[in-house]
């Protein structure tokens, strides 16, 4: 930094010296002239050595002049030359600045703007002085801030405080930009009047704050506006800030609880030692979650709920403030023991419904005995009898008789297949499951050429897969393709060249399996009955059967956990799909 009384030249000014020079100049002639006076009595000679005296005096006092003067030359040149080194510099210095300085004379014209206009309004430094109208790149909002400098300008005001203003300019590419205008009291560069106007770009610190203050809205209004409750700590533990939620729970106001109340003074006495040991646990490890208190409101009522917090710490492990949450758990907890008191509840009635279930199914097995043994025998004695009454009295009957005869024999064996496929029907139902590995493509060509060799004159081409391996009950699995296989082989014997298709392919993302045959089909209007005991999409006389075999199919399908549909065309043959689960262990 330039310091001016480095370059000092002396304390006495001109007219000191003048006054030295006169006194030494009457005290040397005064005194000189005295001692000559002694020295010397001849006249002549005393004149002579008196303008020897004079000369000597204007001499050295020349000489004195000479030296002075040169210091004074050398020191002035010096001075100059280390202010202009300096002013270069400063120059450089403005003019490469990251703010725009303009020197601003009396009649409000620029007479000196810096090369920073360029890089940060966009202008040349000529185009922003001859703009002439600067109040159009001012915004409209801003243009009162504006006209205060201007104000300030035109009064002629003149003191040491510099007028500060931030102001919204439009750039020269279209822009608007913030910017902090600075009118100060320094004297510029040629006008000794003139001001100083600094413009420096804030757009950027502008926008980092006013998204830090949208920041801090939002934060305030999540943070009042949240649906569990907020609060803060302090260092001794006292509320210095909660929420909305949190004061809804408590029953009381902002001003009750702020800088008054600790979370101790909130919940039951029978909870402050645990609170003790969760304060200590939150102090060494920094946070606790899953804590269960129980607050008492304001209005003396209780209610529970779950606290999670967490410490925050200087420098120095000194406790600055925590964060916590606070959830009201009160009517969860009482859900959870109307739940408990449900599930004991619903135990009980399992073990009724299950003693009730055990009756039944003893009751049932009774029913099947009792279908098996006391039915079986009168439909034994029907079809014999019908049978001996043809055999024996055959001539006596006409040919109605013979075939009413014979109609009753085929109900009665019909009605022994009925309750042969109920029985059937009814132990599916009740048997224990016993998983295993059960290859389906196996059982399903086993099944196949039992039927090929029971009615061995048919053309009937079959293609089973060989991955058709599944989870599940062997024994119920093999009635399951028995039925399905049976029902394809009977409704293709329509047909001169049958096709059945055991397989097994993507459908959904899982692997399902199918049997496809190209028989008769159905109307896919009656799938709803397809599966129903006793329903029959078929006549009797087409198609013989009890109408229970798809029912059982479904019931295995249902037992596994898996499920069954079908897809159908009249006249172009049906395809049922299949999905077992794999409960493989």
């Amino acid at each position: 930094m330039w310091e001016p009384n480095k370059y000092r030249l002396t304390q006495l000014n001109p007219w000191n010296i003048v006054l030295i020079y006169l006194v030494l100049g009457f005290l040397w002639i005064l005194f000189s002239d005295r001692l000559l006076e002694q020295l010397i009595d001849d006249p002549a000679t005393l004149t002579q050595f008196q303008t020897y005296k004079g000369w000597f005096y204007v001499l050295v006092t020349s000489l004195l002049l000479l030296l002075l003067l040169m210091r004074y030359s050398a020191r002035i040149t010096h001075m100059r030359s280390d202010f202009l080194d300096r002013l270069d510099l400063y120059r450089s210095l403005l003019e490469q600045g990251n703010q725009v300085v303009l020197q601003v004379d009396d009649s409000q014209d620029f007479s000196y703007s810096n090369a920073a206009v360029k890089d940060i309004l966009g202008y040349d430094e000529d185009e922003f002085r001859c703009m002439g109208d600067y109040e159009s790149i001012v915004h409209q909002d801003d243009r009162d801030r504006f006209k205060d400098i201007r104000t300030v300008c035109d009064a002629g005001i003149r003191n040491n405080e510099p007028v500060k203003q931030q102001v919204r300019l439009r750039h020269k590419n279209g822009a608007w930009r913030w910017y902090q205008m600075i009118l100060t009291d320094k004297r510029g560069f040629e006008h000794i009047d003139s001001r100083l106007l600094l413009i420096r770009d804030i757009h950027e610190e502008t926008s980092m704050y006013e998204r830090l203050r949208e920041s801090q809205i939002r934060f305030e209004h999540l943070f009042q506006e949240a649906p569990v409750g907020y609060h803060s700590f302090g260092g001794d533990f006292t509320i210095i800030d909660i929420n909305k939620s949190e004061l809804n729970l408590l029953g009381c106001s902002r001003e009750a609880v702020v800088g008054k109340k600790t979370w101790a003074d909130l919940i039951v006495p029978d909870d402050l030692p645990t609170f003790e040991q969760h304060k200590k646990d939150l102090l060494e490890k920094g946070y606790v979650e899953n804590l269960q208190y129980t607050i008492v409101r304001e209005d003396g009522t209780r209610r529970s709920v779950i606290l999670n917090a967490r410490a925050f710490f200087d420098d120095q492990d000194r406790l600055l403030y925590t964060l916590g949450n606070v959830v009201d758990m009160t009517e969860q907890i009482r859900a959870q023991e109307e739940i408990r008191e449900l599930n004991i509840s619903l135990e009980k009635k399992v073990i009724e419904r299950t003693r009730d279930l055990e009756m039944a199914n003893r009751e049932l097995e009774s029913f099947a005995y009792s279908v098996s043994h006391d039915l079986r025998a009168p439909l034994r004695g029907i079809d014999g009898f019908s049978q001996a009454l043809a055999d024996k009295y055959a001539e006596k009957l006409d040919q109605r008789g013979l075939q009413y005869l014979d109609r009753v024999c085929k109900a009665s064996q019909r009605m022994g297949m009925l309750i042969d496929d109920l029985l059937s029907l009814s132990r599916i139902t009740r048997s224990e499951l016993e998983y295993e590995q059960v290859d389906l493509g196996a059982v399903s060509r086993e099944i196949l050429e039992t039927l090929k060799d029971r009615e061995p004159d048919r053309q009937v081409d079959f293609d089973v897969s060989g991955d058709l391996v599944v989870t599940g009950d062997a024994r119920l699995l093999r009635i399951l393709m028995q039925n399905l296989l049976d029902n394809a082989w009977k409704y293709t014997s329509t047909r001169d060249r049958a096709r059945i298709v055991v397989d097994s392919a993507e459908i959904d993302g899982r692997k399902t399996m199918f049997v496809r045959d190209n028989g008769v089909g159905f109307n896919m209007k009656y799938h709803d009955k397809l599966f129903v005991p006793f329903q029959r999409l078929h006549t009797q006389d087409d198609f013989p059967g009890t109408g229970i075999g798809l029912a059982t199919v479904q019931r295995i399908i249902g037992r596994h956990g898996g499920t069954i549909r079908a897809d159908s065309k009249e006249n172009e043959g049906s395809v049922f799909y299949l999905f077992l689960p794999d409960k493989s262990v």
